[in-house]
């Protein structure tokens, strides 16, 4: 498969992680608004769903994420560069964040209610904390890098750091932006529009 093919299937990757994340957010409207889980949420097969939707989400993201960085990486420079690696860093660590909250509480809400309803230890949410900085700092300057370089539109590349800065907040429908902003520079690396054939300026 050419490097061309693989750039366009990352692109697809970043529109269904995406469409995806857009789609999970949605899925509060039926698991509930509450900030805090509860034992019979935890429980729901809807909750699951949406947990899954959002760990495919963060899968399809990392794919994404190095076909952004691939198709552009002369032109985004070093700011580009320490874009990508912290973001794929803490993209990587959210995803473990991810997985625990698709099957930790649901195997603890029958047996153990008060752990799921207690939340993670302090030490965990740490953790959790600290995965969460790591890929709002990396989207963030990743997306500074690509509204320098210009080589997407401006306005998503506002909505790539707008989205990265409300995906840390744990609140319903906060990675809502981030996952529209990402779906559309999927779709134009898809489409072969965000590939390095015009090759702008490079930016140091």
């Amino acid at each position: 498969m050419s490097s061309s093919n693989l750039i366009r299937l990352s692109g697809l990757a970043a529109v269904g992680a995406g469409v995806l994340l857009v789609i999970s957010e949605l899925l509060y409207l039926v698991v509930g608004l509450g900030t805090t889980l509860s034992a019979e949420t935890a429980a729901s097969g809807s909750y699951l769903f949406q947990q899954l939707l959002f760990l495919l989400a963060g899968i399809l993201l990392l794919g994404g994420l190095v076909g952004f960085y691939a198709s552009q990486s002369e032109n985004l420079g070093t700011l580009g560069l320490v874009g990508f690696l912290v973001a794929f860093l803490g993209t990587t660590l959210t995803m473990g964040a991810f997985w625990d909250s698709t099957f930790t509480p649901p195997a603890l809400a029958e047996e153990y209610p008060a752990l799921v309803e207690a939340g993670p230890p302090p030490f965990i949410e740490f953790g959790i904390t600290v995965s969460f900085v790591l890929l709002t700092l990396g989207w963030l300057l990743f997306g500074l890098a690509v509204l320098r370089a210009r080589v997407y539109p401006r306005v998503v590349a506002v909505l790539l750091m707008v989205g990265a800065v409300l995906a840390f907040f744990p609140l319903p429908f906060s990675t809502v932006v981030f996952g529209l902003a990402v779906a559309w520079m999927g779709f134009t690396l898809l489409m072969g529009r965000g590939e390095a054939a015009q090759r702008p300026a490079r930016v140091s």
